[in-house]
């Protein structure tokens, strides 16, 4: 009989591991002549105009002015380019065409509505936003729109906004209450602004991530990457807020600036049998309350799940089998969220998976912290003949070879070093034929 024990499962992220590629990480397989000529040349632009240098094709260009390659069809029809990919060098290609107008809804999760005279229409997936459009958002709902400028905005749950005309092609969020998460390309054009605006102060944005909410007449903002230039409405005061800091405009006026909260260390994810996912976190942040989210792509467009907690256990209601992306942050005492851990979730509720590759049978489950887990097979449902009681010594998939051909009674038990209990995670039978 051999054993072997596969790697691990669950891997914690760094929030930068999380941005998108760079041009150079793109073209990392081009000479390094060439990726120098072609960041050499993007970074000379005017706010209207990109002269072409040695390299360049209108996928990058897209890329590096927009935040997306997929805006290239319009950059060729707009400058009647015959093959985007063979730019003659020192050309001019017009950027003027593009327009934060209209968006289109990218991710919908829950609820999200489009408000007009007549009454409310429910958005669904590549619905297309105008300008004067009014949106809300349901409770548990998340809506994520995309910019024709490669600029991001995800509208969480209990939000209303109204999108506005900033400058000659820059837009405005009317954030009335509610939340609003921006991703906004670090080359997004001068001219083109990006603003939140309330009734208590407004965040003036350029090439940064930053969350913003409004609620009680009060503005909070926390930055992640960039800047933000915070102004109250009575332009009497204002402060930049830079990246790992957050701001608090209240009804008076005033503007407080803080570092963020760092991010939650030692964190327990548990997948539980009704298949609800539960966080503690075991070495609390100095915070006032916890938030953690849950969505199916590392940047966190798509967030399916968004629970806050006053304290340092959260569970989401049930969840089908799979894999997940979880970042929790700890909120302080003016509300101001802080810095994000990231990780990777395998979500199996407490179901150990069987599967069978020639041979062997590979077993699987979710390993909880200061939780040590046997494998025990046996020929009699009671276990009185064991075959193989093992502990692994990893969190990855346990492989188990050459066993006999008749049937087997297998079961994966748990020991709980804090309470000192035993007890079986799961069970089950292997044979010829299978589970």
């Amino acid at each position: 009989m051999c054993i072997k024990d596969g790697g691990v499962m669950n891997k914690r992220k760094s929030w930068s591991s999380l941005k998108a590629k760079s041009l150079l990480q793109r073209f990392s397989g081009v000479v390094f002549g060439s990726v120098f000529l072609l960041t050499w040349g993007l970074s000379y632009a005017s706010d209207t105009h990109h002269q072409v240098m040695p390299g360049d094709t209108l996928w990058d260009i897209s890329e590096y002015y927009y935040g997306t390659p997929d805006e290239w069809p319009t950059l060729q029809q707009l400058n009647a380019i015959a093959d985007p990919f063979k730019l003659q060098p020192d050309t001019m290609v017009d950027l003027s065409d593009f327009d934060p107008f209209p968006l289109s809804v990218l991710f919908r999760s829950g609820e999200a509505w489009l408000i007009e005279e007549g009454g409310e229409t429910l958005l669904e997936n590549g619905d297309i936003i105008e300008l004067g459009s009014i949106i809300e958002t349901g409770v548990g709902s998340a809506l994520t729109l995309q910019m024709r400028d490669g600029a991001r905005a995800v509208v969480p749950s209990n939000s209303r906004i109204v999108l506005k005309r900033e400058g000659e092609r820059g837009v405005t969020f009317q954030l009335e209450h509610g939340e609003i998460e921006s991703y906004v390309p670090a080359n997004r054009m001068l001219r083109r602004a990006y603003n939140i605006e309330t009734n208590t102060g407004v965040l003036g944005v350029r090439g940064t991530h930053f969350r913003a909410s409004y609620a009680d007449e009060t503005l909070i903002t926390s930055v992640y990457e960039g800047s933000v230039a915070a102004q109250n409405r009575m332009g009497t005061s204002e402060a930049s807020v830079s990246e790992g800091e957050g701001a608090r405009i209240d009804e008076t006026g005033s503007i407080q600036v803080v570092r963020l909260l760092r991010q939650p260390e030692d964190v327990d994810i548990t997948s539980l049998s009704n298949e609800a996912i539960q966080i503690d976190v075991l070495s609390p942040v100095q915070g006032q309350a916890y938030r953690a989210q849950i969505a199916s792509d590392p940047n966190f467009l798509t967030i399916i799940r968004d629970q806050r907690s006053q304290g340092s256990q959260i569970q989401f209601e049930p969840l089908s089998p799979g894999f997940y992306h979880l970042r929790i942050a700890a909120i302080d005492e003016f509300g101001i969220e802080g810095d994000s851990a990231i990780f990777v979730i395998h979500h199996r509720g407490n179901r150990v998976s069987v599967k069978q590759e020639e041979s062997a049978w590979i077993f699987e489950w979710l390993h909880r912290a200061q939780m040590t887990y046997r494998l025990q097979l046996a020929t009699d449902r009671e276990f009185m003949k064991v075959l193989l009681d093992y502990e692994p010594q990893n969190n990855g998939p346990l492989k188990v070879s050459h066993l006999p051909g008749h049937e087997i009674f297998w079961r994966v038990v748990s020991l709980d070093e804090r309470t000192d209990m035993t007890v079986v995670l799961d069970t089950g039978t292997l044979n010829d034929t299978g589970q």
